[in-house]
């Protein structure tokens, strides 16, 4: 429901509510205020920051961090947990501003950095426990003195908890109306002690956070990847789409031997065949869950993939301040510690090994489906098999990260002081725990018969065959990475002279931090032990970087403010001991950032700022070696010919046939170009009454020599422009050699996005009870960026882009609260995001087709605008208790049907970024102070 009105329902909504951004509440002290390194009184800022306080995290029915903050509508282009099924995401998911890139929003915790989840600046939104959160602060414009100049396109503090606070037992439960996916939550936290009347205080905090697994199969629209029908609204095509794979159940074979296949119309030789031993022996009929593609029968795994995985989340916070008599002066301290464990489960493993001629199987499966002459001519013999009834692919991302920060502040005559020392650090272990082969034991069994992969479809394996095959599967650790940060930083500030409006201040600063990125393999299994696999590097990254800083805040009147801030950073290349190598050199830049806000009335109030930026590519993007990374999203045609042959691969016999998931590396470059960067506001709040308020803020972003990757669909459809990114993958396992394509950071060219953030917030109570409403959202007005070589500037906006990604023109959120006396609270939420033009195909890739003529046509999809609503009821029973029921998608609304592959994971028929797979989810939340 809701397909042909839902912008105007949503507009109805607005405006029939009056919906609001609530207003954070007013505090009477000096305080930090993101975005800048000066303390004062707060109150709206020359910078557009918005607040999200502990009535709106539990209004929003969230169960973590993630889901939290990925709701906000200016969050694009970050890393949702989908991408840890098979597409990447390593178990971690971010936070992403404005659709710039994850990299580039820096994420805070009380203020200060925290361990990457990578080698760079992105953080693992996994790591921060939400029971600890008091409020969270997103800069929504870059902020280049306090924090540093790479934090381009803006900043998210999460604001912990501290001091006294009674205890509190907090338990939460989501359940999907259908199979899967549910998730449960308790976390208890308690403070004590009051700094200025016991002279210290302290809080505790701990949570325990359990999801589990949602499978493809368990929703309808993506439990295959065999899609087919017509498109719809009135247009003269249908799709036939299938995103298979050749390694199937029983195995596909390609047969080698010099024109074994006879010749093509140019007389150039066809020097291998494929077929299905199994299709050929069965009336050319393909089992269950596979497709006819030729001889060959290409395996279905969507069906086998999860669309979410299972996660385990445990956390402990600590907090506290001592007062050091009277002197003025405090030691704080922060701790947090979290325990991460995301176990995705994706295809059964693909495998490719060779088979001998002189093999009892060569001469009972393949022998038959060659005539004479080709048998004559075998030179070699390739067995593409999925080992189904091994299991799944199962992985742990194993992670656990120590925050800790000691410090000291306090007044020493006019001047304000800070300084603390950090030391924050992470180890990620990826542990395999079932459905990997290991080679020798696998070889084994097969030289030995125990086991016959040929005839046996899916789970039909008998079972003395199948206790062979799973005696060959490995469990244990694959390798091991661990990140550390340590950081030193010190703030002064005071007073200068007195203005129109309050003090001039000055403030001043240095902070100096060190990385270590190491990533160890485990030796068992280093050197191509797991069958078709690749030898795993090692490495032991380092770089330093330090900043100096000053701010200043001229209040020339009561009603007009500037503030001027410069920075200078300076990093250091980036050094290989275990290698012993040193990439890239030294880089630094100075930076500024100038801001103003008047208020001509009371009711008016303008803000502007412009300020530059400067970021260097992550240790990863300049260091990497040479590292496995898997196989492409998508299915390609080879991209060379014996015509076309620039590198000789063809010449050389390497594997690169139509239809084939490429394989795929990662790889650094020492030469990348620093970025640099401008962005800019301009932002008006009006207060029409005292119960409503009106703001709206443009804002830019403008980078240059932005670093990123070609998508694996630009490398293969543009092999001349991209000849730099290919290479070869030898495979032990059959002794051949395949045609692969290098994912390896480069500097793109510009990026730049522009866009509206805005809300409208109304207040109000009558005899029944308050009323709250708001609506708010980021409306882009230009997203574009270089194609990866070339000059072009091109955009993803409203379409599926070059990048493998959307930038959506509309996102936007409301909610409408109606609290009825001191015991109810009613909340109505809508979530809205804009349609947009899906993944496109060429005739040549013969998705679409003219139902009139059958002829294959270029086509995409047109994704329409996705809405949701949810509804939460609370009710306080008494002063201590608060219970809660809620409902999250009321009407049980599906993902857009898509045909995208590129860009995520392994899931098909939708795209996991940008809708939920849940469906219609039931909350319960119980909250219980002491």
């Amino acid at each position: 429901m809701f397909k042909k009105t839902r912008m105007s329902a949503a507009l109805a909504l607005a405006l029939g509510s009056l919906l609001a951004v609530s207003a954070s509440a007013q505090e009477t002290q000096r305080v930090e205020i993101t975005g800048s390194s000066i303390k004062r009184v707060a109150t709206e800022g020359a910078l557009p920051v918005q607040v999200i306080n502990q009535e709106s995290i539990k209004r929003s029915g969230a169960t973590s961090v993630t889901e939290l903050i990925q709701a906000i509508p200016a969050m694009q282009g970050f890393t949702s947990i989908a991408d840890s099924v098979g597409g990447g995401g390593g178990g971690i998911t971010t936070a992403s501003l404005h659709d710039v890139g994850d990299q580039y929003t820096l994420v805070l915790l009380n203020g200060r950095r925290v361990a990457p989840a990578d080698s760079g600046t992105t953080i693992d939104l996994n790591s921060i426990p939400l029971a600890a959160i008091e409020r969270i602060e997103v800069l929504t414009d870059g902020a280049s003195a306090l924090y540093g100049a790479d934090a381009i396109a803006g900043v998210i503090n999460f604001i912990l908890k501290r001091g006294e606070s009674p205890l509190t037992l907090d338990a939460r439960y989501s359940a999907p109306e259908k199979k899967g996916g549910r998730e449960a939550n308790f976390s208890i936290s308690a403070g004590f002690g009051d700094l200025y009347r016991t002279g210290y205080s302290v809080f505790l905090a701990a949570s325990v956070d359990q999801q589990k697994q949602l499978k493809a199969k368990d929703r309808e629209f993506a439990k295959t990847g065999l899609l087919a029908g017509d498109v719809g609204g009135g247009s003269p095509l249908a799709y036939d789409f299938f995103n298979g794979s050749s390694r199937s159940v029983p195995p596909n074979v390609d047969v080698r031997g010099p024109a074994i296949g006879g010749l093509r119309g140019d007389g150039s030789a066809i020097n291998s065949i494929s077929f299905s031993p199994y299709k050929l022996s069965n009336a050319g009929v393909c089992p269950p869950d596979h497709a006819p593609i030729g001889r060959q029968c290409f395996f279905d795994y969507t069906s086998t993939v999860e669309i979410t995985p299972e996660r385990e989340r445990k956390a402990i916070y600590a907090s506290g301040k001592l007062a050091f008599g009277k002197t003025g002066f405090n030691l704080f301290g922060d701790l947090a510690y979290t325990d991460v464990s995301t176990v995705p489960r994706i295809a059964p493993y693909p495998a490719e090994f060779s088979l001998a001629k002189t093999h009892p199987y060569y001469t009972k499966y393949v022998l038959p489906n060659l005539t004479p002459a080709q048998a004559a001519v075998v030179t070699s013999v390739n067995v593409k098999y999925r080992l189904y009834d091994l299991g799944n692919r199962t992985y742990d991302y194993h992670t656990k990260a120590l925050h800790s920060v000691l410090g000291v502040e306090g007044r020493a005559g006019p001047w304000d002081l800070t300084s603390a020392v950090t030391l924050s650090k992470q180890t990620q272990d990826q542990d395999y725990l079932a459905g990997f082969p290991l080679a020798g034991k696998f070889n084994a069994a097969l030289n030995a018969q125990q086991l016959d992969p040929f005839p046996y479809t899916l789970g039909k394996m008998p079972a003395a065959q199948l206790a062979a095959l799973k005696a060959t599967g490995y469990v244990g650790n694959y390798n091991t990475t661990d990140i550390k940060m340590t950081a030193w930083d010190a703030n002064a500030q005071r007073p200068m002279f007195k203005m129109g409006g309050g003090d001039a201040v000055v403030s001043m600063g240095v902070d100096v931090r060190k990385y270590k990125y190491t990533q160890i393999a485990n030796q068992a299994v280093a050197h191509s032990e797991i069958l078709f696999d690749d030898d795993q590097p090692e490495f032991d990254l380092s770089r330093r970087t330090w900043g100096a800083y000053s701010e200043m805040l001229f209040p020339v009147s009561k009603t007009l403010e500037f503030t001027g801030s410069l920075r200078f950073d300076e990093l250091t290349g980036v050094t290989d001991s275990r290698n012993k190598a040193k990439f890239g050199g030294k880089e630094n830049a100075g930076t500024f950032k100038l801001a103003g806000k008047w208020q001509p009335a009371k009711d008016h109030l303008l803000r502007a700022s412009y300020g530059t930026g400067f970021r260097t590519g992550s240790m990863l993007d300049i260091a990497r070696p040479k590292t496995d990374f898997g196989v492409t999203s998508g299915t390609y045609k080879c991209p060379f010919t014996a015509s076309y042959d620039p590198l000789g691969y063809v010449k050389n016999g390497f594997i690169c046939a139509d239809g084939l998931q490429f394989e795929m590396f990662r790889t650094g470059n020492a030469n990348l170009k620093p970025e640099k960067s401008t962005q800019w506001n301009l932002g008006w709040v009006f207060q029409a009454t005292d119960n409503m308020s009106v703001g709206l803020n443009y804002w830019a972003v403008d980078i240059k020599d932005a670093v990123s990757s070609v998508s694996e669909k630009l490398i293969l459809e543009n092999p001349a422009r991209y000849l730099a990114l290919y290479s070869t993958k030898f495979k032990a396992s059959n002794n051949l050699t395949y045609v692969a394509i290098l994912d390896s950071a480069i500097n793109i060219g510009k990026v730049q996005n522009q866009g509206i953030d805005w809300d409208l917030n109304y207040k109000s109570r009558t005899s029944y009870g308050k009323v709250e409403a708001s609506i708010g959202g980021t409306y882009l007005v230009e997203s574009q960026y270089s194609v990866p070589g070339t000059t072009t500037l091109t955009s993803s906006m409203g379409k599926f882009g070059v990048n493998d990604a959307v930038s959506f023109r509309n996102i936007m959120n409301a909610r409408v609260t109606f609290g009825v006396g001191n015991a109810w609270e009613h909340s109505f939420g809508m979530n809205y995001r804009s349609g947009y033009t899906d993944q496109p195909y060429s005739a040549d890739d013969c998705v679409y087709y003219t139902i009139a003529t059958g002829n294959c046509a270029a086509g995409a999809l047109k994704i329409p605008e996705y809405m949701t609503f949810d509804m939460r009821t609370q009710w306080k029973p008494t002063k201590n208790l608060t219970l809660a029921l809620g409902v999250k998608n009321v009407f049980d609304e599906t993902p857009p049907f898509s045909l995208r592959v590129n860009g995520a994971g392994h899931q098909l028929g939708y795209d996991p970024r940008y809708a939920s797979p849940y469906g219609r989810t039931y909350q319960a939340n119980v909250n219980w102070q002491f």
